[in-house]
């Protein structure tokens, strides 16, 4: 007896059924793993960054008497910084708050500091461009950083800073973002403030905050797909 063979029509319906459910299924598992990597990179800068600031206490004493900020930041970070780390190269380049510092490493990610207490850090350096990653208003002000939370995540490291804008930072190292947060809670991190990390706000400085929160695990509600 004969086996019946599959119609040309059978074979079509049965491909064009396998392309739906990969166009629909696809998109997430790449996503998911993305995440993972974002994931991963940010739990090891943090770690990274905080045992650099351990090694430069040894050297240039506590971090609270460190200068608070920077007027040669290419001078400044080159002594505070940049020895204790473990990078493939860096750059200097001028965007909003005057010279910037971009550490490359070698597992393809970077960290940007600026002005000697602000850090912006990207999982996967290719997404960097110096022209867009800070937009200025017409005053000089900076109106926005529109990829923060997605391809980069705001830090802070202002463990001198002793007032209440700063208190998640006070005599702490290098910190997620949580400059005049009150509390540290995800309806606080996610709300109507310009460093909120949702759709409408402008900066979105306080999604790396959140992650934290989160275990660093990006939240299943998270409102944007990391890159």
């Amino acid at each position: 007896m004969k086996s019946r063979a599959f119609t040309l029509a059978e074979v079509l319906t049965t491909i064009s059924i396998i392309g739906i459910v990969a166009a629909l299924t696809l998109p997430a598992l790449i996503q998911k793993r993305t995440n993972v990597e974002v994931e991963s990179k940010l739990k090891k800068i943090y770690s990274v960054m905080n045992q650099a600031i351990l090694l430069s206490e040894q050297d240039n004493g506590p971090k609270e008497y460190w200068p608070r900020t920077c007027s040669n930041c290419e001078e400044h970070y080159n002594k505070y910084i940049i020895p204790y780390l473990k990078k493939s190269s860096v750059i200097n380049f001028q965007s909003f708050g005057g010279t910037n510092v971009a550490i490359f490493f070698a597992d393809g990610s970077l960290l940007i500091g600026k002005a000697g207490y602000d850090y912006f850090f990207f999982p996967n350096a290719k997404n960097f461009d110096e022209e867009t990653f800070s937009t200025v208003s017409d005053s000089g002000g900076l109106s926005s950083r529109k990829d923060a939370g997605i391809t980069y995540f705001a830090f802070q490291f202002a463990p001198s800073y002793n007032d209440e804008n700063h208190k998640y930072h006070y005599k702490k190292g290098f910190e997620p973002y949580k400059a005049t947060l009150n509390e540290f809670t995800k309806e606080n991190l996610i709300g109507s403030n310009a460093y909120s990390c949702n759709k409408n706000s402008n900066l979105k400085a306080w999604c790396t905050a959140l992650i934290q929160l989160n275990g660093w695990k990006i939240p299943e509600d998270y409102p944007f797909k990391v890159k």
